[in-house]
């Protein structure tokens, strides 16, 4: 399957520009409510007459850099020193700040189209999802101090297909109990206060009650204050050796497809085999498979349908009384004879459904 990958900017401005919506803008200062332009596409921006994006009730809209997401609507316009003003007081605008502006469809119905667009297609279009987050199998003393698994864990709904499930290698390290008071980030290095011992944090608690750490350098200590970059775990209370993730997925820890079943009642889940699979606490597990491509809503989301297509069919979702009022009937007709076309995916030749 081809790779298409676009950001949630560049599809709208593909949307835009095919409408004739769109005029782009970067920026080399500003304050809470002007916007100062240093280069545009296109150039005739700066030769506007003053009070012309007010008059036109253009909106501002930032989808980059400082006050990125926000919208507002010009309210004033000057051809001298290249200043526009916007309605709404907001964070100082920058040289990093990058402006469109619209006259015709606002930010709002572009992204409510392409959203629309991308959900006529779900289910249909596929697109490859890796997830290794959602699932950490589960080790656990009965009360008479027995070990019990876990071997029933709930899928992410994203996931339609699953055609590979990997489980975390594992190496010797630590489990450092004590409360964190803020969150790791996988993978960071951390160092104790007092002991100076270090490691990289393998694993945090969901409830926050300890941490796991590998390559250990040094002896932690009961009595340590643990911190990385992120993170941080109050005074410890147990050090204790413990199987931990080594953060790698090899090919030899792939999970034979005939020791899991997918449970498709909902929500859905896999079960492992427990003749055949070894489940040791707190390692994660990487689920690969195919879904559907979420609807967007932030700037730095990632889209990937066919653009092609998906701009096409946006289009189709626009206001109608704005495309007849801005005469882009023969536009929206192509559109749709363009989109018209189903547009699908093969399913993984290994994939086991998630959901019937």
């Amino acid at each position: 399957m081809a790779v298409h990958s676009k950001t949630l900017p560049q599809i709208r401005h593909s949307l835009a520009r095919l409408v004739d919506d769109l005029i782009l803008a970067t920026l080399s200062d500003g304050t809470t409510t002007t916007a100062v332009l240093a280069t545009t596409d296109p150039p005739q921006f700066r030769n506007k007459a003053d009070d012309y994006f007010n008059d036109g009730e253009y909106e501002v809209y930032t989808y980059a850099g400082t006050n990125i997401g926000e919208s507002a609507v010009a309210s004033g316009w000057a051809i001298t020193g290249h200043t526009l003003t916007v309605d709404r007081t907001l964070t100082k605008f920058d040289a990093t700040s990058k402006l469109e502006l619209h006259r015709v469809f606002t930010s709002g119905e572009l992204l409510n189209a392409i959203n629309l667009a991308i959900a006529s297609c779900a289910g249909r279009f596929l697109v490859d999802i890796k997830d290794e987050t959602t699932i950490v199998l589960v080790e656990g003393e009965t009360n008479d101090g027995d070990t019990i698994y876990t071997y029933e864990y709930e899928l992410p709904k994203s996931l339609l297909y699953i055609h590979r499930v990997t489980t975390e290698g594992d190496v010797s390290g630590k489990k450092l109990t004590g409360k964190v008071t803020a969150a790791f980030t996988l993978g960071e290095t951390v160092a104790a206060d007092v002991s100076k011992a270090t490691g990289i944090i393998s694993y945090e608690d969901s409830s926050g009650d300890y941490i796991l750490v590998r390559e250990v350098d040094g002896t932690f200590a009961v009595g340590d204050t643990v911190t990385g970059a992120s993170g941080s775990c109050g005074a410890l209370t147990e050090v204790d050796d413990e199987t931990v993730g080594d953060g790698k997925f090899e090919m030899e820890d792939v999970v034979d497809p005939r020791d899991y079943t997918i449970i498709k009642s909902y929500p859905p889940k896999i079960k492992f085999n427990e003749d055949h699979y070894t489940v040791v606490g707190d390692l994660r597990v990487r689920l690969e498979g195919q879904g559907s491509q979420d609807t967007v809503s932030a700037d730095i989301d990632n889209i990937f349908i066919p653009d092609d297509w998906l701009v096409m069919k946006a289009m189709t979702f626009l206001p109608y009384s704005k495309i007849e009022s801005a005469n882009l009937l023969n536009t929206f007709k192509s559109a749709e004879a363009r989109s018209a076309r189903p547009l699908s995916t093969a399913i993984h030749g290994n994939s086991k459904a998630v959901i019937e």
